[in-house]
């Protein structure tokens, strides 16, 4: 069969690379783009004003500003927070518990909690802050339901427990990806495989933590990949829903480079942040690709 299509391919070789030109396009913008912001990070460019235009290289006085003034390091523990509660542990966790419960499930429970997890998926950012927004106010639906009907003074979420708020609203809004990926993963566990394993006297929770898990090892490695990436470098939701506040409780990197570099102008600054993001971002990403390969 190969020895077929060589000839067809030597001859049609235009056409191949006709097929790879959008991602060599969308490869070389990448780099285009990923260049620049990381040559800008050495400047000390603005977005209005003289230095706008008139810019000068200033070596790495922004990177010694990540770390010398007040901002850079608390959004980064924000950031670390939310990524790690709302991702790493709760969307993954849940994510995979929903998967696991429904696995036999074909009835209508799966129906209905496979559609609520969906449809927080698909809403708009904008949309999910509005409905969290609304929910957790003081005449919302948490204080009506949970704290005046026991006698307490409603409580304004949004402003006494804001990044709590923000962590359950990225689990509601991305779980699904997790619940997603786990059922597709789980399917492809061979049941003689755990069935062996329970003849062999195992427990349910050993039968997951030795059996199951260890098979589907790889796609637990995605998913984190992804839902890392993804919640590390997170803005729509959060900006909607607090725009970084109070103060700066849920003020995240991505809010916090967006205000250096749009809100104060200092894009420069703002280009060394976001370097520092990809970086740390890409460092992570290492740590799961090594995941990714099988145990020796």
């Amino acid at each position: 069969m190969q020895r077929q299509m060589r000839p067809w391919l030597a001859s049609n070789g235009w056409l191949l690379l006709a097929g790879l030109l959008p991602a060599v396009i969308l490869i070389g913008a990448l780099v285009y783009f990923t260049g620049w912001a990381f040559a800008f990070s050495f400047t000390n460019l603005e977005l209005v004003g003289k230095k706008s235009v008139d810019w000068s290289w200033v070596g790495l006085d922004n990177y010694e500003r990540l770390f010398n003034r007040k901002g850079f390091l608390e959004a980064l523990w924000t950031t670390i927070n939310f990524t790690f509660f709302s991702a790493i542990v709760g969307q993954s966790v849940l994510g995979f518990l929903l998967a696991s419960a429904l696995r036999t499930n074909r009835g209508m429970l799966r129906s209905v909690v496979e559609v609520s997890i969906m449809l927080g998926w698909l809403l708009p950012d904008i949309v999910a802050a509005f409905l969290w927004s609304a929910t957790t106010s003081k005449t919302g639906l948490v204080n009506n339901l949970v704290v005046t009907p026991f006698g307490m003074q409603p409580i304004n979420f949004l402003n006494d427990f804001a990044l709590q708020v923000a962590i359950l609203s990225n689990i509601w809004k991305g779980t699904a990806w997790s619940y997603l990926l786990f059922i597709a993963a789980l399917d492809s566990v061979g049941k003689e495989i755990v069935e062996a394993a329970k003849v062999d006297g195992a427990t349910a929770w050993q039968r997951t933590w030795q059996v199951v898990l260890p098979i589907i090892r790889p796609h637990i490695a995605t998913n984190l990949l992804f839902i890392t990436i993804w919640t590390f470098t997170y803005f729509p939701l959060i900006y909607a829903l607090t725009g970084g506040g109070p103060g700066s409780q849920t003020k995240v990197l991505a809010i916090f480079m967006y205000e250096q570099s749009f809100k104060i102008g200092k894009l420069g600054y703002g280009s060394a942040i976001s370097v520092a993001m990809l970086a740390i971002v890409g460092v992570l990403s290492l740590l799961y690709i090594r995941l990714l390969r099988e145990p020796k």
